[in-house]
């Protein structure tokens, strides 16, 4: 009688865990049009954007903690060893730019397994250093198409003067 109580209990766990491994689902990354857009107060200022297709393991730490003031210093390495996406906003450029989905960055930065976009901006106006989204010039955000929910094609940003803001409401 004990066995068969124990067996059974043991059945019962199993199935448990099962069903909660079940659960956790593996990220599935994509590629999203990217759609930037100036804040009216913007408007003719010069302002650079880029946009960082980033793996979690080897690039997301760094990205998160990486002073976003050195960044933007002529000649810095960081920035221009990074595979990026730079949007160029000025008086006679649009005010608002997109990354296509369909863009060849993206099939390299999904190949090298981005699981997030870091959108770093290059305000006007002195900026202090913070760490990942609470720096108001970096925004990072997940590529996993679970993050978005099923009908979610773009992503889009407000760059305004106290920094970036995301407009596309992510899934609750």
């Amino acid at each position: 009688m004990k066995t068969s109580t124990r067996l059974r209990s043991i059945l019962g766990f199993a199935l448990l865990f099962l069903v909660f491994a079940g659960c956790a689902s593996v990220p599935t990354p994509r590629a999203y049009g990217v759609k930037v857009t100036l804040d009216s107060t913007l408007v003719g200022s010069s302002v650079q954007i880029d946009l960082v297709g980033v793996n979690e393991v080897a690039d997301l730490p760094k990205w998160q903690s990486y002073s976003v003031t050195e960044y933007w210093q002529p000649n810095n390495s960081f920035r221009r060893d990074a595979r990026k996406y730079t949007m160029q906003f000025g008086r006679d450029t649009p005010t608002s730019q997109t990354l296509i989905a369909t863009d060849p960055r993206w099939s390299e930065w999904l190949r090298t397994g981005a699981l997030h976009l870091v959108i770093v901006a290059d305000l006007p106006g002195a900026q202090t250093d913070q760490v990942g989204n609470a720096d108001p010039r970096r925004l990072i955000l997940p590529l996993d198409k679970a993050a978005w929910g099923g009908n979610t094609e773009n992503l889009e940003v407000l760059v305004q003067e106290s920094g970036l803001r995301l407009m596309t409401p992510r899934k609750p």
